[in-house]
C-alpha cells in the first residue's frame, strides 16, 4: 500500500444545476441544489483513500459546522485528518458551482480558512513527509505554502506531484522539487506565456512542455478533458492516453479523481502508460455522478472498468 500525503484545500461545496450560465445581470433559475464536500485537496486525500492509498491530509479549515462534516466525511473513507487545523475566526472555504446541462461546471472560490495554511503548519509534519512515500500538491493554498511543502517533502525523500491549478506563479527553486507536474493546457499556456484562456496546438504543447522541464520538472501530463491527455516523461517518448466513454453528469472532480489515481498508481510501481490509464479511469468515473466527494470512485470500480474495457478491445 503506497503512503500518500496530499497538501491542499477543504471547501464546502455548494451545487446548483442551470440549463446555462447566468449572463451579467441575470437572474437565471436553475434546478436541483446540492452541498457536497469538495476543495482540491480533500478531493485527492479522498481519491487517495478510496483508490487503495494510506491518505494523510494537511489542510486548514474554520472550526466550524462546514469544516468539522468534511473531516467526518474524509475519515469515513480512511484518510488520516489528525493535520487538518481547525481555526475560530475564519470559516471553512466555500465553492459556489454552477453545473450546465452537457455537465460541464464552473466555480467561484472563497478562500477561507485554506489562507491560513502557512510553511509553519507544513513544517510541524516533517515527520509525515518522511513516512510517505509521494506528496501531493495543487494551487488553492497559498503559492508560497506549496513551494515550501514542496521543498520540504522533497527533502524528505517524497516523490513530488503538483496539480497544478488553478495556475499561480512559483519561485524557480520550488521548479526542481517537482517529480511530476499534471496540468491542463490553459494551464500549460500560462505557466509559458502567462495568458491561460488559450488552448496551445499539439505541436505547440510539446514545445512548451520542454519549457516546464528545462526549470528543472522531471516528468509533466498535460490533461485535455475528453480528449484523454498526454504524457512527457523523462527519457520516454511522448504517448497519448485516451479517454473512457462514460455518461457525463458532473465533471466536478474528474480531475481531481485523475491526480489522485496517477499519484496512487505510479508510487505503487505501475509503469506511467498504465499509471496514465488507471487515472483516466477513475476520473471517468468521477463524471458520472454529482458532486466531488460522491464522485470519487473506489479502487474496485475503477478496475471493473478497466477490465470491461479491454474486453470490448
Amino acid at each position: 500500500m503506497a503512503a500518500i500525503t496530499v497538501v491542499g484545500s477543504l471547501n464546502m461545496d455548494l451545487v446548483i444545476r442551470a440549463p446555462r450560465r447566468a449572463v451579467k445581470g441575470e437572474t437565471l433559475i436553475g434546478g436541483t441544489f446540492g452541498m457536497t464536500g469538495g476543495g482540491k485537496g480533500s478531493n485527492q486525500a479522498l481519491a487517495a483513500a478510496r483508490l487503495g492509498a494510506a491518505s494523510r491530509m494537511i489542510g486548514s479549515a474554520g472550526n466550524d459546522d462546514f469544516g468539522f462534516r468534511l473531516k467526518n466525511v474524509l475519515e469515513d473513507s480512511g484518510v488520516d485528518c489528525a493535520n487538518i487545523y481547525f481555526h475560530d475566526d475564519i470559516s471553512t472555504g466555500v465553492a459556489v458551482i454552477t453545473v450546465t446541462e452537457d455537465g460541464d461546471s464552473s466555480i467561484i472560490l472563497s478562500q477561507g480558512a485554506n489562507s491560513r495554511l502557512d510553511f509553519i503548519a507544513i513544517e510541524r509534519c516533517e515527520s509525515l513527509f518522511k513516512s510517505s512515500d509521494a506528496a501531493l500538491f495543487q494551487m488553492e493554498i497559498p503559492p508560497e505554502t506549496v513551494a515550501a511543502g514542496l521543498r520540504l517533502a522533497k527533502q524528505c525523500g517524497c516523490k513530488t506531484f503538483l496539480s497544478a491549478e488553478p495556475p499561480f506563479s512559483l519561485p524557480q527553486d520550488a521548479w526542481n522539487c517537482i517529480d511530476c507536474m499534471i496540468l491542463n493546457e490553459k494551464a500549460l499556456n500560462f505557466y509559458i506565456s502567462g495568458h491561460k484562456n488559450e488552448s496551445p496546438s499539439r505541436e505547440k504543447i510539446a514545445e512548451m512542455v520542454e519549457q516546464i522541464k528545462s526549470r528543472g520538472v522531471r516528468d509533466v501530463v498535460v490533461t485535455q478533458s475528453a480528449e484523454g491527455g498526454w504524457v512527457f516523461a523523462h527519457n520516454k517518448k511522448p504517448f497519448k492516453f485516451e479517454p473512457f466513454a462514460v455518461r457525463v453528469v458532473d465533471t466536478t472532480g474528474a480531475r481531481d479523481a485523475f491526480c489522485a489515481g496517477l499519484c496512487v498508481a505510479l508510487s505503487e510501481g505501475m509503469k506511467f502508460e498504465d499509471a496514465a490509464r488507471f487515472a483516466s479511469a477513475a476520473g471517468a468515473l468521477a463524471c458520472t455522478k454529482i458532486g466531488a466527494h460522491p464522485s470519487l470512485p473506489w479502487r474496485g470500480d475503477v478496475e471493473k472498468l478497466l477490465a470491461d474495457s479491454d474486453e470490448d478491445f
